[in-house]
């Protein structure tokens, strides 16, 4: 490949992590507003829960802990037909507290998978603002009042962050990288006024926005059930929308157990990403381009890959040392190395998969 090609991905793939920097320290600013609300509004969080006997009591341990008054929280199980001890964990922790309770999601609707959980949830949530989780994953004790900051006059929808808790092993520490640069994104992306990416494991809404835009019964149906909500509230003129980096409230996640699984659950996001529009494609291109272009180049000259593999090395970790030294992450660097190679060949093929490939798989089910 000619050497002026490498260099013009090369410097697109620097403009566009300067972008996003930039962007990024605008959602890492503090909140300096006034408290939004005159009264602490009742607060519903709703978990679907598919065989999680594993993960869902830590889950639940954090869930209780929250700093919110009790006589203003409820939290929701939904046990999407699990064949595990998944409703026997919540209904012991809803015979110790009060305010925690389960629904048993029942099939037969006009929705599939998870949201078709999240819906019944959602529906049965006596809550002014929903804030959802999954049952891998650990809220803080400022989880609810920390995000409840953020919701103004016509906030509808709050984005939060999630990372990787204590990542040890390789692929642990991957997978750490790979969340920190794509939520670090995805914040950076709402913030300017393009929603591109939210996970539902960290998200807040008023339940006014969900129903003006119709739930999820009316949203199309996509495998990431959560952006599609984003967006449609985003997008709906009658609400406003928020991404902001809080320490706060950020939820940590376990990772995936096998390279198998995270590719899957790449390629699941990914194909949710097709909803991004021209903004998102304009957003992958320089990230796509350059990595190919670096495949080439070891092709064909060898001898110059471990300098442009050092380069991009560089260029990555200076992109996300302000936001892993704001969450208290650095350790995540010490695993650059490895996420590098994988990042260079995960960047590269997805895209093909995602577009060719074979239907999804999540959590025993295919879309």
């Amino acid at each position: 490949m000619p050497t002026y090609f490498l260099l013009i991905f090369g410097i697109l793939y620097l403009i566009e992590l300067a972008y996003y920097s930039f962007a990024g320290r605008r959602a890492r600013k503090p909140h300096k507003g006034p408290y939004p609300f005159q009264k602490l509004p009742k607060v519903s969080v709703v978990v679907a829960a598919k065989d999680e006997e594993q993960n869902l009591p830590a889950c639940l341990n954090s869930l209780v802990k929250v700093d919110y008054p009790r006589d203003l929280l409820e939290i929701i199980i939904v046990d999407d037909q699990s064949e595990d001890g998944t409703p026997a964990i919540v209904d012991r922790f809803a015979k110790e507290y009060g305010f925690v309770r389960r629904v048993d999601a029942v099939e037969g609707t006009d929705m599939r998978g998870k949201a078709n959980a999240l819906s019944q949830g959602i529906d049965s949530a006596g809550g002014e603002i929903i804030f959802l989780t999954d049952a891998d994953c650990s809220v803080p004790v400022t989880w609810i009042s920390g995000t409840l900051k953020h919701f103004e006059a016509k906030t509808g929808i709050v984005g939060g962050v999630t990372l990787i808790s204590k990542p040890e092993s390789v692929l642990q520490g991957i997978q750490s990288l790979d969340w920190d640069f794509l939520l670090s994104i995805g914040s950076a992306a709402a913030t300017i006024g393009k929603p591109l990416a939210c996970l539902g494991n960290n998200l807040a809404f008023r339940k006014k926005a969900y129903e003006d835009v119709g739930g999820y019964r009316r949203i199309r149906f996509s495998v990431t059930e959560d952006y599609a909500l984003f967006k449609a509230i985003a997008e709906s003129g009658r609400w406003d929308y928020r991404y902001p980096m809080d320490r706060q409230t950020l939820v940590e996640t376990l990772p995936l157990k096998t390279l198998k699984e995270v590719f899957a659950q790449r390629k699941r996001w990914a194909t949710g990403g097709k909803d991004t529009g021209f903004f998102g494609v304009v957003t992958l291109a320089p990230g796509f381009l350059f990595h190919w272009s670096m495949i080439v180049t070891a092709v064909l000259a060898p001898s110059m890959f471990p300098l442009l593999l050092l380069v991009k090395l560089v260029l990555d970790a200076f992109f996300v040392f302000p936001v892993l030294k704001f969450y208290g992450k650095i350790v995540h660097l010490k695993f650059i190395v490895y996420f590098e190679i994988y990042y260079l060949i995960y960047v590269a093929i997805l895209p093909f998969s995602v577009y060719l490939g074979k239907a999804i798989t999540w959590k025993g089910r295919k879309y």
